[in-house]
């Protein structure tokens, strides 16, 4: 692609992927401020792979918006503010995949180690103080970084011209409906015949 004709493109879909960086990141954001505690290790353990999804794809989002002419050097902080919130809810996944496997019966590390399981009783309750350690330090961030992002949100908007305003509207609304239905779908079970 030629170089005027890839700004064109760039420019072209920068509505679009600052709606879906808008989209994912606040709904990542809304899913890890959502308390754990109904939860078994399992609905844990996928709800933070949904959010580390969301995650990665708000930065891929954000890369894109960023290689316009028009992105600025807040957004590019903001990517790296993604990034490094992904990199912990993966430090956070890793905890957490750590205490289930120590929290079962027969783990292989326990038959590894030739170890008593009495000897690894302490290890699920350990990465579990961790993963909690490392929730709270991502929603501290989360809410340090609400009112940055909000202005970062308002000043990207305002710089896009009246169709480019249309088009974030539309396609963040889009994106958000995709989200819901999805997540819903996600929790409902399938209904049989018979």
């Amino acid at each position: 692609m030629e170089p005027v004709q890839r700004q064109f493109h760039l420019q072209v879909n920068r509505p679009v992927h600052l709606a879906r960086r808008d989209a994912y990141y606040e709904r990542a954001g809304e899913l890890l401020n959502l308390p754990l505690q109904g939860l078994d290790m399992r609905g844990r353990l996928r709800k933070m792979d949904q959010v580390l999804a969301l995650l990665k794809t708000a930065m891929a989002h954000a890369r894109y918006a960023c290689r316009s002419p028009q992105a600025t050097a807040p957004e590019k902080d903001f990517l790296r503010f993604l990034q490094l919130i992904a990199h912990q809810v993966e430090s956070l996944l890793a905890m957490m995949r750590q205490q289930a496997h120590f929290a079962e019966d027969e783990c292989f590390l326990g038959q590894f180690l030739k170890t008593q399981p009495e000897q690894l009783q302490l290890l699920p309750g350990h990465y579990q103080r961790r993963a909690e350690d490392i929730l709270e330090g991502v929603c501290h961030l989360l809410q340090l970084a609400h009112a940055p992002y909000y202005a970062l949100h308002r000043g990207n908007f305002q710089a896009l011209t009246a169709d480019g305003q249309t088009r974030y509207r539309q396609a963040y609304a889009s994106f958000r409906e995709d989200l819901a239905r999805y997540e819903h779908d996600a929790v409902t079970p399938a209904r049989t015949s018979g």
